[in-house]
């Protein structure tokens, strides 16, 4: 994933005086969009906003021009639930009457949070980045999350693999950061996807974001690029019954 963008602007919109008191109300809210690079090939995407008026794919990945085709090659997503698997892929089309959209009509989720694969169909040698806008509400541990966002800023980590990124639109260290610090256990995993292209073939996951968790410590600290890079997760939950990891985000930008 190439140029990528994160601005977020500080929303501080006055809603308007309250007649009754006479005293301005503020939003705390923090508005911020992601310009979001899709490479040819297979990359894992998260989207760590709070989106409107929903996180769907339809949502987030807008097909109604046909952004997401290109010829008779058509894009894919792929859907991931956690502790089940891949669900059905939606592919972007062209609907009866000439509409542009998706197969199952972009319904599936991309909350803040999850991840899902989206693979751009052009030639790796010599196509082009697909490309992307998320606008949003950044989340928030001081602000209650929206009916859309219903876990506040705590994922949810269960045994097997989990397709994941962090739920705050900041870059970096994932093992070390004070506000996205990855639990682990004995035996846990991390696989991060690379999605760059070198002569013609993608590279898969690289050794560098490869990484295990024993004695009490991640083997490495290996950054994610950019704000929406997702990744997987590996909780090899032992005893009965299963234990769930919670990777709980503590971000606030309005204190």
């Amino acid at each position: 994933m190439r140029t990528k963008t994160l601005a977020l602007s500080a929303v501080l919109g006055m809603l308007g005086a309250a007649a009754a008191l006479g005293q301005n109300v503020y939003s705390l809210n923090t508005v911020g969009f992601i310009n979001v690079t899709l490479p040819p090939g297979y990359s894992i995407v998260t989207c760590p906003l709070i989106c409107s008026p929903d996180n769907t794919i339809a949502t987030l990945l807008n097909n109604s021009s046909g952004a997401y085709q290109s010829g008779t090659k058509y894009g894919k997503v792929y859907p991931y639930d956690n502790g089940v698997g891949y669900l059905s892929v939606d592919t972007a089309q062209l609907a009866s009457g000439g509409t542009a959209g998706w197969s199952l009509n972009g319904t599936e989720t991309i909350n803040p949070g999850q991840a899902v694969f989206f693979f751009n169909p052009v030639n790796l040698r010599t196509g082009t980045n697909m490309l992307a806008t998320f606008v949003g509400v950044v989340p928030q541990a001081n602000i209650a999350p929206a009916a859309n966002f219903p876990n506040g800023m705590t994922n949810f980590l269960v045994p097997g693999y989990n397709l994941v990124g962090s739920m705050i639109p900041v870059s970096g260290d994932i093992v070390t950061s004070p506000v996205s610090q990855l639990p682990g256990t004995s035996s846990e995993f991390v696989y991060v996807w690379d999605p760059t292209v070198v002569a013609g073939v993608q590279n898969g996951y690289s050794t560098e974001g490869q990484m295990s968790y024993s004695g009490g410590a991640w083997a490495a600290d290996p950054n994610l690029a950019w704000p929406y890079e997702g990744f997987w997760y590996h909780h090899k939950a032992t005893g009965s019954p299963l234990t769930t990891n919670l990777w709980i985000e503590t971000y606030v930008v309005n204190p």
